[in-house]
This record gives structure tokens, sequence and C-alpha cells, in this order.
């Protein structure tokens, strides 16, 4: 089967055309598979990605138009859905760290606390992805330096330094503001 025109997909996945979306999956599922995965780095991730953009093109084929070409429309497709699972992530890593944050004695209820709450995970989310993910992966969820390292695919000596690099500017940031770790 040669190239379709994006009318064509379009009057395909309209009427569900089986063959039309298996070539659609065998020709382009790779090229999305690599694009995803240079998105979020986690190849599973990525897998997911694909795969539910094309049972979304199964499910709501009669509701989409594809304009220009259709391996643009594609790629587009899977990075917008990249972009709003790092943006879905970046929500939950700001949740749990106010939940860690919070889960402590009532001397954490205090006003000052909140406001220390909320600078710390500014600094936390101003880290740089890899440090963040890995204080993360130490503090949140409580992984030791081996199986962080293990992970992530990385040495030992990069988790200590990232962890070390992580907890020193935290405690710069409470020092600077005259706070006993």
């Amino acid at each position: 089967m040669t190239d379709i025109s994006a009318g064509a997909v379009t009057q395909a996945l309209r009427n569900h055309d089986q063959a039309v979306f298996q070539h659609l999956y065998n020709t382009y599922s790779e090229a999305l598979y690599l694009l995803a995965y240079r998105w979020v780095k986690d190849s599973a991730l990525a897998k997911d990605l694909v795969h539910n953009l094309f049972l979304h093109l199964w499910e709501k084929g009669d509701q989409i138009t594809i304009t220009g070409q259709v391996q643009h429309y594609l790629y587009r497709a899977v990075s917008n859905r990249a972009i709003n699972e790092l943006k879905r992530q970046s929500r939950q890593v700001s949740e749990e760290v106010l939940l860690f944050l919070s889960d402590q004695s009532s001397f954490y209820e205090t006003a000052d606390y909140i406001l220390l709450q909320k600078e710390l995970l500014q600094h936390v989310q101003g880290m740089p992805p890899r440090c963040r993910e890995i204080f993360l992966l130490s503090r949140i969820h409580g992984l030791e330096p081996a199986e962080i390292a293990t992970k992530l695919n990385i040495s030992l000596n990069t988790v200590y330094f990232q962890l070390s690099q992580a907890l020193k500017t935290l405690r710069e940031t409470m020092l600077s503001k005259k706070i006993s770790p």
C-alpha cells in the first residue's frame, strides 16, 4: 500500500478501515515511539503514548479530520500527548512534595511553615531535571541510592553527587531563612 492522502486517511478512519489503520500503525509506530521517547525518556511510557494515540484514532476516527500530511498530524499528536504527560507528572511531583512536607507535626501547620513549604517546593521545581528526579526518588519515594542508580541507569557516584547538590541547595535556602534543618 502506497502513501495515502490525508483525506483518504480521514475517510478510512471514519469507516474503521482496518487495512488503512494497520498501514498507519506499521508505517509510523516506530518513528512515533522514538519521538515520544525523546520527550519522556521512558520506554514503557513512550509505547503507551503511541498505543493510546492509535487507540484514540480507532475509537474517535469519526470525529477526526486530518489536514496536511498524515505523518505531521501523527507527530504533532504524539508530541502533544507527551507534553501533556510531562505536565501531569510535574503537577504530581508538586503535590507529592507538598504532601510529604505537610505530613509532619503540628509545628508544620503554622503560616510560616506553609510559606517555607511553597518556597522549598519552588526550589525543588527549579532544580535541574535529573537532580530533581533523583532527589524525589530518594526523599519522597524512599529509594536507596543503589536503587536509584539502577532505575535510572546511572552510576552510584552520580546519584550521590546529585543528592548532595539538591540538599546543598535546600540547606542554603533554609539557612538564608534562618531555619535550622
